[in-house]
């Protein structure tokens, strides 16, 4: 459906029920259980003698009891997704070589810049550890009208208080009708304007913005900002006045959440350290028997009951005298099978997350394999991370080619198209280097370019940049110092004139 051809009530009307439907109390519980499982927040059963030492450290937020593979489950496919550049059209910064135009590479080499200079090196680590977390993830793209350059910001998924929603098409699941982003302002320097609720909606050809106003028909009253020019909607269009697309561009993690596959198998891991932990405290504090030598029965105190108390209780420090008795203690059950319980519950959250046990198992896990064992344990997270390589890829190429058209439009920097954008990733397979250094003396034998052997081996734009540099470096010196040898030698081989002879 094309929401534009509404009239602009319907459009706002539209808008504002939609935002109702997209902001469901039970989705954004979702996600707040999704954000507390990876924290290591986890709800607790516990019986009442574990109740009576563990419970004082389990009060209030602070302290919680897990045995959390959740968040080695994220992070460990996490850890497998870097981005190292960008090609256009099979072009990369570092085939430009300062002597033949090469606009592509040029491309790439800008899009690298806007990279750094938004600080993405270290700000994907965020974006895909969210993605992964709660399902999706986003980047929106605006234009610094300061640096005169693109601007990339994170936002996480709406959880109920702040965040983003996505509206898809109906009819087309790859159409976005629009986003809405969730904030609450923050100016102590203007009373009452701190902690209000805003809302601003992005079409792919106009911003609109509003403030929560139980007032207003909707709920929600539109509001300018001093930066908004007097405009409202702000128009969201390119210098020939088309739409520039939703500002706000949806990383969306294969197949949804990763925790929500093993939430069960968590709570259950977590139950059986719980009874492991009950087993290994009743051995510290064996079961006592009293047998008695007849039926009639004889007695027996400790020193509370001389203290006047009628309880007989066994604990550290007691005394204990009988008459006509024996105490005999029951022997503790073996904890092995609780402890193999254990071991099978974290060999299932390995199976189902493909992550290899030996990252869920600090201590005592084994040793990890090497060479062609460890290339095979680990084809099932390599896999998984080549898939997120190739999902998250193509976002990032959306998010490039609307900050080249924001350049374009707002900037005045002319990038050149039609563009094929590619992401350069870093291998997720772990780094063999005595096995790279081979395969990059192989490629060097058969002529392969240097850069293409750098890129192979993970270095960064800016490295292959610095290569470059120190080998025409290295060049220029080895010219130099030829072009001296070379003069050296003429000066001696020169016939020499003997000045007494000489005429005039």
């Amino acid at each position: 459906m094309d929401i534009m051809k509404l009239t602009p009530i319907q459009l706002d009307r539209f808008l504002h029920v939609q935002s109702i439907v997209g902001r469901q109390e039970a989705d954004a519980a979702k996600v707040r259980d999704l954000r507390a499982y990876y924290d290591g927040d986890h709800p607790v059963m516990l019986t009442q003698r574990q109740q009576e030492f563990l419970g004082p450290l389990l009060t209030g937020t602070e302290w919680t009891f897990a045995h959390n593979l959740v968040k080695s489950v994220i992070d460990t496919l996490r850890e497998r997704l870097s981005v190292n550049g960008f090609t256009v059209n099979g072009q990369s910064p570092d085939d430009v070589d300062g002597e033949t135009a090469n606009p592509d590479g040029d491309a790439a080499g800008l899009f690298w810049d806007w990279w750094t200079q938004n600080r993405m090196d270290a700000q994907q680590v965020r974006l895909y550890r969210r993605a992964m977390r709660d399902g999706a993830s986003f980047v929106m793209v605006d234009f610094d009208p300061t640096a005169q350059r693109p601007r990339l910001t994170l936002h996480s998924v709406d959880d109920g208080t702040v965040g983003v929603t996505y509206h898809r098409d109906p009819g087309d699941p790859n159409v976005i009708m629009f986003a809405n982003r969730y904030w609450y302002t923050f100016d102590p320097l203007t009373p009452g304007e701190t902690g209000v609720l805003r809302k601003t909606t992005y079409l792919p050809g106009e911003i609109r913005k509003y403030r929560q106003d139980s007032k207003a028909t909707n709920g929600w009253s539109p509001v300018m900002d001093d930066e908004d020019g007097n405009a409202w909607p702000i128009p969201w269009k390119d210098s020939s006045g088309q739409p520039l697309g939703v500002a706000l561009v949806e990383f969306q993690n294969p197949g949804g959440s990763e925790v929500t596959q093993i939430i069960g198998l968590q709570n259950a891991l977590n139950k059986a350290w719980l009874d492991l932990i009950a087993a290994a405290d009743a051995q510290g504090f064996p079961v006592m028997a009293i047998e008695y030598a007849d039926a009639t029965g004889g007695s027996l105190v400790d020193d509370d009951d001389i203290e006047g108390s009628d309880e007989f209780q066994i604990a550290p420090g007691r005394a204990i005298e009988m008459f006509g008795a024996h105490l005999n203690r029951i022997p503790g059950a073996d904890l092995t099978s609780m402890m193999a319980v254990i071991d099978q519950l974290t060999s299932a959250i390995s199976g189902v997350s493909r992550v290899p046990s030996y990252y869920l198992r600090p201590v005592g896990g084994g040793e990890v394999p090497s060479g062609e064992a460890l290339k095979q344990l680990e084809s099932g997270l390599v896999k998984r991370a080549e898939e997120r390589q190739l999902v998250f890829g193509q976002a990032w190429e959306d998010v490039f080619t609307l900050a080249a058209k924001l350049a374009a439009t707002f900037g005045g920097t002319d990038v050149p198209g039609p563009m094929t954008i590619e992401i350069v990733w870093e291998d997720p397979n772990v780094r063999n280097e005595l096995s790279e250094a081979q395969t990059a003396q192989l490629h060097a034998g058969m002529g392969v370019p240097d850069a293409a052997i750098w890129r192979r081996l993970g270095y960064s734009p800016d490295e292959i940049a610095e290569f470059r540099d120190d080998a025409r470096l290295q060049r220029a010196q080895d010219v130099a110092s030829i072009a001296s040898a070379v003069r050296a030698e003429q000066v001696r081989n020169a016939p020499q004139t003997n000045p007494a002879s000489g005429g005039a």
